[in-house]
């Protein structure tokens, strides 16, 4: 048990290259699938996996156009 909550005092080194934000992903993935499990009033699997899928590119597209508006801002006063 000690083993197992000493693991939450050191956190895992995750790098800032590009192929390390593909494991923001699986975490997008989780919070559509989740969200719409819990906001739909019937799931119906056709419609069930079609709003997961909309509300995963929302986030998706949503978080790429802020990383590039922040790189811009940071483009004009940084240099």
């Amino acid at each position: 048990m000690t083993i197992i909550l000493a693991s939450f005092t050191s956190p895992i080194h995750i790098g800032s290259n590009a192929v390390m934000l593909l494991w923001a992903l699986p975490l997008i993935a989780v919070i559509s699938i989740v969200y719409k499990a819990i906001k739909l009033d019937e799931l119906k699997p056709a419609e069930f996996v079609k709003q997961v899928i909309l509300l995963f590119g929302s986030i998706l597209v949503f978080m790429i156009l802020t990383a590039v508006i922040i790189f811009g801002i940071m483009k004009i006063f940084i240099g």
